[in-house]
Formats: C-alpha cells, structure tokens, sequence
C-alpha cells in the first residue's frame, strides 16, 4: 500500500450520511500487487475513531487490523464506471477507462457503521467471484438486486 493522502477533514455529504459524523479521517491509498498499481482505496473514518491512527499504520495494516472495534461486518456494493483523470494516473491507465467501483460500508458489532470505503479497480485486471451455495435447493446469490442510480 501506498498513502497518497491521510488528512482530518469535513465529510462529504454521502460519507456524513452513512457515518453519522462532519469529521472524518481520509485516507487515499494506491495498492499494488508485485509492484504494480491494482486498486485505489479511500477509506473514510469517523475523526474519533481514527484520532489514535498514524500514515504508517494504515500505510501497513488493514484499517480492520489497526480501528481498535469488533467488526460485525460489511455490505459492499459494486458498479461498473469510468475512472477520472487523478484516479487514472494512480492506475496508469487512460482517462475514462472502465473500472469496477465498490461502495463498502462495515459496520462494528452493534451495527454502526465505522467504515466506509470506495474501491477502483480497472476493469481490464478484475474478477469478482460469486459463490451460489445451494442451501435451500436456490442457487441465487444473497443481496443481488438492482439498485436506482441516482
């Protein structure tokens, strides 16, 4: 992992929604896989939470590792989009290359969401990978359901 930015700000008006919070942690990180760039993260804190954390522990841990909660969970959504130029140039790809862009939203033990993350990956290096138990005798995913883009 590589942080490209770790800064205590105001957060967007999503980002404040689901966290409950004006005040976050931002941290912005290019991940690599044998030296080259497969994902950029951005990961939104609420400010308490993150107030102990420091560049170099989530330059080196996952933020689960180093939140200091007991993780319940999380509910991850993902779209197909077009990166933009600042998240293109991390990617070394062209500007509006397609990506798969993931909403993640974890949530501690009593279901507060802590977490909230956005996730690019290109689209060209990518596979997401559904297994369909037969339980029931269904073989349907959990969860899968169109979602308003709006």
């Amino acid at each position: 992992r590589r942080v490209v930015e770790f800064a205590f700000r105001t957060a967007p008006p999503r980002v404040a929604a689901v966290l409950g919070t004006d005040q976050v942690l931002r941290v912005k990180r290019l991940n690599l896989a044998d030296g080259e760039p497969f994902a950029v993260v951005t990961v939104w804190c609420p400010a308490e939470l993150g107030q102990h954390l420091s560049r170099r522990d989530v330059e080196q841990h996952p933020f689960y590792e180093v939140l200091g909660v007991a993780l319940r969970g999380a509910t991850q959504t993902i779209g197909a989009d077009s990166v933009d130029g600042a998240d293109a140039e991390l990617l070394e790809v062209p500007a509006a290359s397609p990506v798969l862009r993931c909403e993640r939203i974890t949530t501690d033990t009593h279901g507060r969401p802590v977490l909230m993350s956005e996730h690019v990956f290109p689209a060209h290096l990518t596979r997401f990978v559904v297994e369909l138990p037969a339980d029931d005798g269904l073989l349907e995913p959990t969860g899968l359901r169109i979602v308003d883009p709006a």
